[in-house]
């Protein structure tokens, strides 16, 4: 595994609905970037309500993401902070770490992609804002947030160390992928997603805003 590209982005006013401050779209840097508790130095989020913040500091997309979308633009385009090759999201679990030279990261969260990912998306010919969020969310492939559980420093090319919480351990949580916990909180159509809700909002990496968002939806059923 390796880190194929690491992007900053910084707030700008976009087009979209007559003017948007958005840092969604992100470009890479072949620089050293410092890893913080709150993110990459230089990075920048428009919204702090929805983005950023200590569960949600580093945003990870897989490489494979930009050819099953079919997007032609540079990594960093659909938003993440680190586009990183061999692994998605049907295989990364809740919980999962990964050592990127003196940085740790743990995987707290799917993305939840809003209308602004869609609008972003339609500079590009195969897409339209709705005819792309319904495709990527479907898909599940939505990339995933991160925690910071070790400042340091990163750059491109660096290799990359996933590792998987230890099942033989008595305390280890139950392994949930990215794709099947952002599915089931997506639509929650079967009761083997009710169920898997009802057990994941007790996992101690899932990041606060997911698990107060999934006790709503199991307080409504």
């Amino acid at each position: 595994m390796k880190l194929v590209s690491v992007n900053i982005g910084k707030v700008q006013t976009q087009p979209w609905r007559e003017g948007t401050l958005s840092a969604l779209y992100k470009q890479p840097v072949k620089e050293v970037v410092s890893v913080g508790k709150f993110g990459l130095d230089g990075d920048e989020q428009a919204d702090q309500k929805n983005h950023g913040g200590d569960d949600k500091a580093v945003f990870i997309l897989p490489e494979v993401n930009y050819e099953l979308f079919k997007i032609k633009q540079p990594f960093g385009f659909l938003g993440e902070n680190l586009t990183i090759s061999g692994l998605d999201e049907t295989e990364v679990c809740l919980g999962d770490r990964f050592q990127i030279g003196n940085v740790l990261l743990e995987v707290t969260q799917p993305r939840s992609p809003c209308w602004k990912l869609g609008a972003q998306a339609e500079s590009q010919a195969e897409w339209d804002s709705m005819s792309f969020l319904k495709a990527y969310s479907e898909s599940g492939r939505v990339g995933f947030y991160c925690r910071v559980l070790a400042e340091g420093e990163i750059e491109t090319d660096m290799s990359v160390n996933w590792l998987t919480r230890d099942e033989s351990q008595p305390q280890a949580p139950f392994r949930i992928s990215i794709k099947e916990l952002f599915l089931a909180k997506q639509f929650y159509q079967t009761e083997a997603q009710w169920s898997l809700l009802q057990s994941v909002i007790k996992h101690p990496a899932l990041s606060s805003s997911w698990q107060k968002s999934i006790n709503g939806l199991l307080e409504r059923k």
